[in-house]
């Protein structure tokens, strides 16, 4: 009997996970084998996630395989049906691979996620312990941005731009924003935001989930 599309693309993962160098590999397959693993270790299926997350099984998997950069939209809708925070993302710390749990994150152990393709860098400043507030610094390239559509995640998400200027859409409304201007808002409106000039930005971003709720889709 002949293996179904899902197992096809299951062992077309194994195998782009084994072969070449890791220094072969594009920036973000760590992301989509970060997403592989959670996945697995929670022994969902590429199908199941991809129904709860609204994510064809083809995108999900070449995610998976680090032959594609998901926009923050989809992964947010990749964190929710995966039940994760955004921090879970993130690969683990040494401390914490350790079994270990310490207040404190010193910017040399600094755990980044790169989103090259819309030029962004999430570093993680929290500690790795789940909680409902996350601390991160967006790094974001002159021209870069978290892409062209709007997301939105149930909570509250606040901020200050460290340097560089930038632009963030909350609800429909832009606002302009300069070094030392910060923002707090709804984070169920639908939002975005770009960098503005031909300066790298660097945002202080704050996250507050709403643990009894979901993400909506937008």
């Amino acid at each position: 009997m002949s293996a179904g599309p899902e197992a096809a693309l299951e062992g077309r993962s194994d195998a782009g996970s084994v072969a070449g160098r890791a220094d072969d590999r594009p920036p973000h397959s760590a992301l989509g084998s970060r997403i592989r693993a959670i996945r697995k270790a929670k022994n969902l299926s590429l199908t199941e996630v991809s129904v709860s997350a609204g994510v064809s099984v083809a995108m999900l998997s070449r995610i998976e395989r680090g032959k594609s950069t998901p926009s923050l939209k989809v992964l947010e809708k990749l964190r929710v049906a995966l039940d994760l925070t955004m921090g879970d993302l993130f690969p683990p710390s040494a401390s914490a691979a350790q079994g270990e749990l310490c207040p404190v994150v010193r910017q040399c152990d600094r755990i980044s996620l790169d989103f090259d393709e819309i030029g962004l860098t999430k570093q993680r400043l929290s500690p790795g312990e789940k909680s409902d507030l996350e601390l991160l610094l967006l790094v974001i390239q002159p021209g870069g941005g978290s892409g062209p559509e709007p997301w939105s995640r149930p909570g509250e998400k606040a901020g200050v731009v460290v340097s560089g200027a930038a632009r963030i859409e909350i609800g429909g409304e832009a606002y302009e924003l300069e070094t030392g201007d910060s923002f707090q808002f709804d984070s169920s409106k639908p939002h975005r935001f770009e960098a503005l000039g031909d300066q790298t930005v660097q945002i202080l971003w704050i996250i507050k989930s709403n643990p009894l709720a979901k993400a909506v889709d937008a």
